[in-house]
């Protein structure tokens, strides 16, 4: 059991490496040296483990970031965005893309299909998951005041949430309203899981001190309500927090001694990507507690 424990952390070891440089080309001889194993052994061992080969997770990682600067960062042309992700022309970047994503750079930057674009990373973020856990001592109770926020609301399918992002950001640069001096926040009202889709609500908040005009969108001032909470900061890659919500709720909460109060769970985007490298996101995840 030891050795099958120390090989995991070195698989663990060598997929962080792999996500810190994404931007060199796939080195098998150093990643096989982090986990600790022989290069014959480490391709076949990693996708025991993660479930797809090491040039297949580094090819996702550029593709995924590849993807997020088409939908949001239209400042970067097509070819910047080809040359960031490690091709060497914008034909063999489209092919590669339409080939994972099911579209061609210019059509998802234009409409992004996020249902399939979900479904192309999936197998990504399940490898990233598999190295990720908690415990109970990272789990801070923190009292917190009001926040008062602008707040777009998205209501409908949650694979349509990309959309709502994408109009959320635009506004916010129409209005100066940068991540790094305005705190980003989403409140959770629904499980994507439990509620039908025509009935999910999340929503979208920038915290703000003055009135910020609606400029075209249905934003609304509100307020995201203070008092205690369970806090637990959650590292890198963030798409989806269902994983630390469920700890919270299944593994904390029942020997914490704590009741929770009826207002939603809601989380703090501290480094946000794709501003940051994936691994680099910080999060922190608020459980309202009476």
């Amino acid at each position: 059991m030891r050795g099958s424990e120390n090989g995991e952390a070195g698989m663990c070891r060598a997929l962080r490496r792999m996500e810190r440089q994404q931007d060199a080309a796939l080195d098998l001889d150093a990643l096989a040296a982090e986990a600790g194993c022989s290069r014959f052994h480490f391709q076949r061992q990693f996708a025991a483990l993660f479930g797809l080969p090491p040039y297949r997770y580094h090819r996702l990682l550029r593709l995924k970031r590849a993807a997020h600067r088409l939908a949001f960062r239209r400042s970067l042309s097509a070819i910047e965005i080809a040359l960031e992700a490690g091709f060497d022309t914008p034909d063999g970047f489209a092919r590669a893309f339409r080939q994972h994503v099911g579209q061609s750079p210019s059509a998802f930057r234009d409409a992004p299909d996020w249902t399939r674009w979900r479904e192309a990373f999936r197998s990504l973020d399940a490898a990233r998951s598999r190295p990720v856990s908690f415990s109970c001592a990272q789990v801070e109770i923190r009292t917190t005041e009001p926040i008062r926020v602008a707040m777009l609301s998205h209501r409908g399918d949650p694979a349509g949430i990309g959309d709502t992002i994408a109009r959320f950001i635009a506004w916010r640069k129409r209005n100066r309203l940068p991540p790094a001096s305005y705190p980003t926040f989403n409140v959770f009202h629904d499980d994507p899981h439990a509620t039908p889709p025509e009935l999910f609500r999340l929503d979208l908040c920038v915290g703000v001190d003055r009135t910020v005009p609606a400029d075209g969108e249905p934003i609304v001032e509100s307020e995201i309500g203070g008092g205690r909470h369970a806090v637990l900061t959650v590292h890198g890659c963030c798409d989806d927090l269902e994983e630390p919500a469920w700890f919270l709720y299944r593994d904390w909460l029942p020997g914490s001694g704590e009741a929770l109060r009826d207002a939603p769970l809601f989380c703090r985007r501290l480094r946000l990507f794709p501003d940051v490298a994936e691994h680099e996101a910080l999060t922190e995840l608020f459980l309202p507690l009476v």
